[in-house]
């Protein structure tokens, strides 16, 4: 980061931060592509009727993707949102005003426990009701079979959890629901990449599918993607600002939308092929060049579960063997450091991710974590 950008941050007495954890909001999610800043920056200097921008460039989105429809949101949060209340209240004004405080009792949304998370606080948000089935260990059909009934209005699904043994597949799950006339709705918020999850989630048969725009699209933070079904995207649409429905409060302006469809043309246009080796590369020169530090194994991180996403980015793992501090307390020291170093926890290892750092910026990391150990 040149000095440039820093003196906004700067300003308010923030230190510079070197991303090696990825594309999470706590950390602003991402840089936005300068194609997305230009756009925001046009779209804000002009009037548009919004509810007709959001019918076009969804129209346009779902063409460039080959889907039957798209909708801009304000973040993939917002996208579960919308997509609970579509399946809620569809596009009936009378049942949108009455979420989410009184919602009518078809509002049953089925979850697995094994993909509970800290972001599905959006489903009750929307007016919907849990109703999990499972446990840690397994889930098995006939759960999902039993638990369909007159309240159900969607099966929700993370995909993150798919990975675990205790979650029923994808597929599974859409072919369950489907036999029963009930939609499913994917939350996919950091599943980029592959890029192809954009449209193959949803020509699998995934009824409602949320994308963050703040992460590897890199779009504005505050954006993201909803695709789906025509009947359900125009639903979700019907729930959300302009409109006064319990979407209204997770509003995507004018600038976030022009940002993000700007950004997703980049995106999809860029050679992902290259991009993972440039990722491994920046990974293999933090194991290389810490493979030589007494007390501290490292190597290639393979997640085993949900929390380090997406999964097939490539990471490193430094293990830290008879040191004290540990792992926790390194990671402490490096995000108090100047400049402070973001780096995940998981267990006894600390897990760097190359997937937000700039090639000047791998060396930095590098040396920062060289010179704590050392």
């Amino acid at each position: 980061m040149n000095s440039g950008e820093r003196d906004i941050y700067e300003k308010f007495g923030m230190h510079e931060v070197l991303n090696a954890s990825g594309t999470l909001t706590v950390l602003g999610g991402c840089r936005v592509r300068n194609s997305a800043g230009e756009a925001m920056a046009a779209a804000s200097r002009n009037f548009v009727d919004l509810d007709a921008f959001l019918g076009s460039t969804g129209s346009y989105i779902a063409g460039l993707l080959g889907v039957e429809a798209a909708h801009v949101t304000a973040g993939a949060s917002p996208a579960v949102l919308l997509s609970v209340a579509a399946c809620i209240a569809g596009t009936d004004p009378w049942l949108r005003n009455r979420l989410p405080s009184a919602p009518p009792e078809r509002r049953d949304i089925i979850v697995m426990r094994s993909h509970r998370n800290p972001y599905d606080n959006a489903v009750p948000t929307a007016g919907g009701r849990f109703v999990e089935i499972g446990d840690v260990i397994r889930t098995n059909p006939w759960e999902l079979e039993g638990a369909i009934g007159p309240t159900t209005a969607a099966v929700f699904f993370a995909l993150q959890a798919e990975m675990l043994a205790a979650s029923l597949s994808l597929d599974e799950t859409i072919a369950i629901a489907h036999a029963r006339g009930i939609p499913v709705i994917v939350d996919a918020a950091a599943e980029l990449p592959p890029k192809s999850n954009l449209w193959e989630l949803a020509r699998r048969g995934a009824d409602l599918v949320a994308f963050s725009g703040g992460k590897e699209i890199a779009g504005p933070q505050s954006s993201g993607l909803l695709v789906g079904t025509k009947t359900l995207i125009e639903a979700a649409r019907f729930n959300g600002a302009p409109f006064y429905g319990v979407g209204r409060p997770v509003k995507a302006g004018k600038e976030n939308v022009a940002g993000f469809v700007a950004a997703l043309e980049e995106y999809l246009a860029e050679d992902e092929a290259a991009h993972m080796r440039e990722l491994e590369e920046i990974r293999d020169s933090w194991i290389a060049g810490l493979s030589d530090i007494e007390g501290a194994e490292t190597g290639v991180f393979i997640p085993t579960q949900p929390g380090m996403h997406p999964t097939c980015i490539p990471k490193a793992y430094i293990r830290p063997r008879g040191r004290t501090p540990g792992a926790a307390a390194l990671r402490a020291s490096l995000r108090n450091g100047s400049p402070s170093v973001i780096v995940d926890l998981w267990k006894d290892v600390l897990v760097l991710n190359p997937q937000t750092i700039r090639r000047g910026e791998a060396d930095r990391v590098l040396a920062a974590v060289r010179k704590l150990l050392a």
